[in-house]
């Protein structure tokens, strides 16, 4: 019974460390694990706690997952739509997790508390001993620990800061203080932009900001002296620096820490006046006045940024301004039902000036769903912000109040950045709005009705892991025999008709089997059929065709691959294409 009792903390607090630590980054290898633990989790609760209320504010999350399934059958990338949709699936479950604690949200806060303090802590860990992850040349001065990008890591200790105020003991302080040193070693501009706005709601809604400020003094001051003195440390802050190097500075680093922590515990204690509510918000108002007058004075733009921590002051959008233009061309042409889900890099490719500007997301959620989606898509995303925004707002306060700043935390942040596409700080971000959307069980389910739940819990798991078995068979298909390359090729396509990839593995097999050249070929046409809009397609079968010495034929292949691909390096492709064209222009090769 008291396994019972515990059952709806322990399972999503369980749930989202795994997603904190074994996301697996933008990949798409965890989501039929992290779902089909959701799944197994939703089934025993109706078991023992019965339907929960609240469940209504998850209807338009639950349509916008229907909706980005439904555009597989028009998308320019349909294996990735399908993980896409499996994305939106898995945070509509992880959100109706959440439903089962309507009254345990303290003790929910206290978890993720622990949680992010864990991931913070093994971050910064990372520098101090270098051997427990790899960074990595170029980007090892940034920060990312288990989350994979920093960006993310970033948006993570932005909800840390929100749990570190509502506790406003030494625990508190000290999450602050490691939250703080983090995020700046991320030197993700838009997790600070959104830390800052998670601050000032705080002192803004929160009655206790005498308290508050007290955390929040103790841990700024020895966070900003630590990065202070860890920017002069290369090995801690610098690319490409020796294992040697890597050692000493992070051991310096280390007792660095350690000092700050000391100096937070000591600072926490520091008597302050009171200050009233017009004046934190007067303060408030003139820190965005003169972030806005430091951009407008140091203007805009959208070219490429180093990754060192001069980032920090740079106004530019790293390509972000062209994102969100290449994005609205894509929806110009799609109005209605968008291009597909997850398939930006398709308008990306076709609308890019430089072949810097390579991406597979427009790095804004909104104009995401509205290129990819379309307007339907947008106004079903707009839907599920209201749904559960809306509750989360009912009782501000307290811990309650910390944990209805997350959502709105994440949502700020991805008008910037990928979040989407990172399950370590997107489940729990929805974890925590069927939290507060949540009420207490109405009614217990009845034996049929429960052996039904089952079966469309099992029914949900297979469209998670279908998508996933397909890719790591047609992956191992590359690299395989040529008769084991056709076996996984041929399971691959059987679980996921819409990869491209075991084509390419059976046309391979068949060119080492020495098959006709027209039978290898039209593995390579079949990719092509699969995904017209995909340039990979139409580049393996211009140059397989290149190969062969049909010019004409690969010209015409090529052509269409340039085309999709317009700044396309010409090592990628550009130079067979010039070469294949100067040869049928000299009545060669017309096979």
């Amino acid at each position: 019974m008291r396994a019972i009792r515990e059952l709806p903390l322990a399972a999503p607090l369980l749930l989202a460390g795994f997603a904190l630590f074994f996301g697996g980054g933008a990949a798409d290898g965890a989501l039929p694990w992290l779902g089909g633990g959701a799944l197994v989790t939703i089934v025993a609760m109706l078991a023992a706690r019965g339907v929960p209320a609240g469940w209504p504010a998850l209807v338009p999350l639950g349509g916008l997952a229907a909706w980005l399934a439904l555009s597989i059958s028009w998308s320019a990338l349909p294996d990735r739509s399908w993980d896409y949709a499996n994305r939106a699936l898995l945070y509509l479950l992880f959100a109706a997790v959440g439903l089962w604690l309507a009254t345990r949200t303290r003790q929910l806060a206290l978890g993720l508390m622990a949680l992010l303090a864990a991931v913070i802590v093994w971050s910064l860990l990372g520098k101090v001993l270098p051997f427990l992850y790899y960074y990595g040349p170029p980007d090892v001065g940034r920060l990312r620990g288990p989350v994979g990008l920093w960006n993310q890591l970033a948006l993570l200790t932005d909800f840390a800061l929100a749990l570190a105020l509502w506790r406003r003991r030494i625990e508190g302080a000290l999450l602050a203080y490691a939250a703080i040193v983090t995020l700046l070693l991320t030197y993700s501009r838009g997790g600070l932009v959104t830390g800052v706005l998670v601050v000032i709601a705080w002192f803004v809604l929160d009655s206790e900001r005498v308290e508050s400020a007290r955390t929040m003094l103790a841990a700024a001051v020895p966070a900003a002296a630590v990065i202070g003195i860890a920017f002069a440390l290369p090995g801690v802050t610098g690319d490409g620096q020796s294992s040697h190097v890597r050692w000493r500075d992070g051991l310096i680093f280390g007792a660095l820490l350690i000092v700050g922590a000391i100096a937070t515990t000591l600072l926490r204690h520091m008597p302050l006046p009171r200050v009233p509510r017009r004046v934190l918000i007067a303060v408030g108002v003139a820190l965005v006045a003169v972030l806005l007058a430091v951009v407008i004075d140091k203007g805009g733009g959208s070219g490429a940024i180093g990754n060192g921590h001069g980032r920090l002051t740079s106004t530019s959008s790293n390509f972000r301004f062209t994102w969100w233009d290449q994005a609205v061309h894509g929806w110009e042409h799609a109005k209605l039902a968008g291009t597909g889900a997850g398939s930006f890099h398709v308008t990306n490719l076709r609308y890019r000036t430089t072949y810097l500007d390579y991406t597979i997301e427009p790095h804004n959620l909104p104009l995401q769903f509205l290129t990819e989606a379309g307007v339907v898509g947008l106004l079903l995303f707009g839907l599920t912000c209201a749904a559960l925004l809306r509750p989360a707002w009912r009782r501000p306060r307290g811990h309650e109040l910390a944990l209805a700043l997350i959502l709105p935390a994440y949502l700020v942040h991805g008008l910037v950045d990928v979040d989407w596409d990172f399950a370590a700080v997107s489940a729990p971000a929805f974890l925590v709005a069927g939290a507060l959307a949540a009420g207490a069980p109405r009614h217990r389910v009845s034996p049929f009705a429960l052996l039904a739940a089952a079966g469309v819990a099992l029914l949900a798991w297979g469209v998670l892991l279908l998508p996933w078995l397909g890719a790591r068979w047609a992956n191992d298909a590359l690299g395989a025999s040529p008769a084991r390359a056709v076996r996984l090729a041929d399971r691959a396509l059987s679980v996921d008709p819409f990869l491209v990839e075991p084509y390419w593995a059976k046309a391979s097999a068949a060119d080492q089997r020495s098959r006709p050249q027209q039978q290898v070929f039209d593995y390579y046409l079949q990719a092509v059929h699969r995904q017209p809009a995909n340039s990979l397609t139409w580049l393996s079968a211009g140059e397989y065709a290149f190969g062969i010495g049909c010019y004409q034929t690969a010209f015409t292949y090529l052509e269409k691959y340039t085309e999709l691909d317009q700044k396309a390096l010409p090592s990628a492709g550009g130079n067979h294409y010039n070469r294949a064209r100067d040869l049928v222009n000299a009545g060669k090769g017309t096979c």
